[in-house]
């Protein structure tokens, strides 16, 4: 096991470094090109709720123009934050763990204005919205996720997703998958 995570870093590595080497330029026709593909695909054509990750100002695909189509055609949205909470019962506990919540966002004011920035760069939705109430939660939306966009720094060639390590989207399609396993996902990535 020790050797998968040893050959998964030296990999992340090397695609983090060849990633950012592309020029501004291209990242942008990728995302260009992969929003419009997302945007024809059936699965979000039939979807209704969606969740789309919300792109890192690195080498990632943009998926801001895919946020403001979803909300545009009236799909309810729902984008990560993330979360430090205790972990244990124990409330003397001091360590802590961070989760990803998938939250509401309702419009385009929203994505555009109400949106802070954490410690990755990476934008995200307070727990509630500017007037106290709290955000619904994916996990909490009537009849679940249609589709879940999230992101991928490298894929093998039978489709596994290879993320950047820190195990937050596999743990959520874990825990996602129990009420709802029905839930198409889709991953994104530049090439």
């Amino acid at each position: 096991m020790a050797a998968v995570r040893g050959a998964k870093a030296t990999l992340r590595r090397d695609v983090r470094q060849a990633l950012a080497a592309l020029p501004r330029a291209e990242i942008d026709a990728q995302s260009s090109a992969v929003t419009e593909r997302v945007l024809s695909h059936s699965h979000f054509q039939r979807a209704a709720t969606v969740s789309i990750y919300l792109s890192a100002p690195s080498a990632e695909i943009d998926t801001w123009a895919l946020c403001r189509a979803a909300l545009h055609s009236g799909k309810r949205l729902y984008v990560p934050r993330f979360s430090t909470l205790a972990s244990g019962a124990d409330a003397r506990e001091t360590h802590s763990f961070t989760e990803m919540l998938m939250l509401r966002v309702y419009d385009t004011h929203e994505l555009d204005h109400a949106l802070t920035v954490n410690k990755w760069a990476i934008a995200e939705p307070a727990l509630a919205r500017a007037d106290g109430t709290p955000r619904e939660n994916a996990l909490d939306a009537p009849g679940g996720l249609d589709l879940i966009v999230l992101p991928g720094l490298a894929f093998d060639r039978q489709g596994w997703r290879l993320g950047q390590g820190k195990g937050y989207y596999d743990r959520h399609l874990a825990h996602y998958a129990t009420p709802y396993p029905a839930t198409a996902t889709t991953s994104l990535c530049t090439a």
